[in-house]
């Protein structure tokens, strides 16, 4: 079995808090360093903790297709399970017939935040909204481990992007922009994971290290409620080995 370390990076929401303030209210995006790192400290201990992150997850015994609760917790959101990015996730893997590997497709839509900010009610094609991007055919090996390159060239500039609506930014309400984005993941049986690389131009300037932003992913039916994840359901990262 393999100890890994989960790091989470310095949290950044204060940049996106602060960039909306008016003259009345800087004040209050003043950093108060000594006491901002203590609760900061105190929030995400379990992430620095040395965690057991071996999986005895394999790829499933057929091929399958179905619809997935896809919620990332980025670096952004400073372990706050409220401020995870949430997709409708439709899936669909074809295992080889004479070997433990085979192909993944994944096509991943943001979904609507509910009023306050919260997540929507269901897991449901009318809780989307934007642009569906789309992991085509990628081959996974004798652990269901797979690459996950995706985005569009949204500007024309050769550089492949993710927006995330703001309808569908809990962090900041403002539209996110990920370059570069990698979604390599660990497809199994029920739940499965992937790692969010990429680097953040909008609203802020951040690169998304991989073993400090993971995704899971939940098998639901159309109009199920949205599952309720846990930080201890984050814990372990993704491990891709």
């Amino acid at each position: 079995m393999r100890i890994r370390s989960v790091g989470v990076a310095v949290a950044v929401l204060g940049a996106l808090s602060c960039v909306a303030a008016t003259s009345a209210s800087l004040l209050g995006c003043i950093p108060h360093p000594s006491q901002d790192f203590d609760d900061y400290n105190a929030r995400t201990a379990q992430y620095r903790q040395v965690v057991d992150a071996s999986s005895d997850s394999a790829p499933p015994e057929g091929s399958l297709k179905g619809l997935y609760y896809g919620a990332c917790l980025s670096k952004l959101a400073v372990g706050r399970l409220d401020r995870v990015l949430r997709f409708y996730t439709e899936v669909e893997f074809v295992k080889d017939p004479a070997g433990a590997t085979g192909t993944i497709s994944l096509s991943l839509t943001s979904m609507k935040l509910s009023p306050g900010d919260g997540p929507p009610p269901t897991v449901s094609k009318t809780e989307t909204v934007g642009t569906t991007y789309k992991i085509e055919r990628q081959p996974t090996n004798a652990l269901g481990v797979y690459n996950g390159a995706i985005g569009t060239d949204s500007d024309g500039n050769g550089i492949p992007d993710v927006r995330v609506p703001k309808e569908s930014n809990p962090i900041s309400g403002r539209v996110i922009i990920i370059e570069e984005t990698n979604l390599p993941g660990r497809f199994g049986p029920g739940r499965f994971c992937s790692q969010l690389i990429g680097r953040i131009v909008q609203p802020v300037d951040s690169e998304l290290e991989g073993a400090a932003n993971t995704c899971l992913y939940v098998p639901v039916k159309e109009g199920d409620p949205t599952p309720t994840l846990t930080n201890a359901d984050f814990n372990t990262g993704c491990a891709l080995q």
